[in-house]
């Protein structure tokens, strides 16, 4: 099939600006300008030069001889009836050449279409081998507890993010300061039960985006910096030998995909995936200075929150 798609492509090569050129001709309004430009010229070179024959025939008989203002109407009228009366008289030539433009296009528009199934029927199969990467819990962050006032009713956080390829924390955390001590996550939360990418198991993606509390609304809580530079989750990095059944740019590319699904629920419900944002419960107990919390994701759709220790 690789083979012969790459040959649709080189033939398609050829074909496409010829394509896409005579539509531009036959479509729009500047082509419609374009090819009235060209009658109009080709009328007036035939008429001037018929005029021109006709004063060089008085001129044969006398030098002060001139073609008459009737005359020239005449001439005028009658090349044009007689380039209508040509075009008619040469439909069925016409008619063979926009069979061939128009087939031309329709040949072009069919190895497009052909390329874009293979293409789209290959990158399905690469999202589904990412998802099943993906089909396991995953410990997103770690939140040191740095302080907790009580009477100002403020919280700090250092929140340490995981990074699957490093296998370790990223050594920079993210400083939180938020007002209130309740502690809320916001989810984004990706499901594929209707979606050509589902790959028969209960799989959502999930992704902590925001935090918030008892003081601080949702709509203005801090965002979460669980992405890298493309906006790929570093949850979702991976070592080479980790990667299994897909290139490990193809991987990413992927996955950089994924990601653009997250942030635009119009683009992932083209693609079947049911996008939306859930608020979790959140840590349950008394937060305490210096108190580690694991934060870790369930691919089922679930947020869980646990004291450090072994999960």
């Amino acid at each position: 099939m690789t083979e012969s798609q790459e040959l649709l492509k080189q033939i398609n090569w050829f074909l496409k600006p010829v394509s896409d050129f005579i539509l531009y001709l036959f479509t729009t309004s500047t082509g419609y300008l374009i090819l009235i430009s060209f009658l109009i010229l080709y009328l007036i070179f035939t008429v001037g030069n018929s005029l021109k024959k006709r004063k060089l025939a008085h001129e044969a008989i006398s030098r002060s001889l001139r073609p008459s203002l009737f005359e020239k109407i005449y001439i005028i009228f009658s090349e044009i009836i007689k380039t209508f009366l040509g075009i008619i008289s040469k439909l069925p030539v016409l008619l063979g050449v926009f069979l061939i433009l128009f087939g031309i296009i329709g040949l072009s528009n069919a190895f497009t279409t052909i390329d874009n199934y293979v293409n789209n029927q290959k990158r399905i199969k690469e999202l589904k081998t990412v998802v099943k990467n993906l089909d396991k819990s995953y410990i997103v962050a770690k939140l040191n507890v740095e302080d907790v006032d009580y009477v100002n009713n403020i919280t700090k956080l250092n929140i340490y993010y995981y990074d699957y390829e490093l296998d370790d924390y990223l050594s920079e955390p993210q400083h939180v300061e938020i007002k209130g001590h309740d502690i809320y996550f916001l989810n984004l939360v990706m499901n594929f039960d209707y979606s050509e990418i589902e790959s028969g198991k209960k799989i959502n993606m999930v992704m902590p985006y925001m935090i918030f509390s008892e003081e601080v609304p949702k709509d203005k809580g801090i965002k979460l910096q669980t992405t890298d530079s493309i906006g790929v989750p570093y949850i979702f990095h991976r070592d080479d030998d980790e990667i299994y059944g897909i290139s490990k740019d193809g991987y990413y590319a992927r996955l950089k995909e994924f990601a653009e699904f997250m942030t635009d629920p119009e683009k992932a419900r083209k693609e079947g995936i049911k996008s939306f944002y859930a608020a979790a419960p959140h840590f349950i107990n008394k937060l305490r200075k210096g108190q580690n919390i694991i934060v870790w994701v369930e691919q089922t759709g679930g947020l869980v929150l646990k004291k450090e220790r072994v999960f």
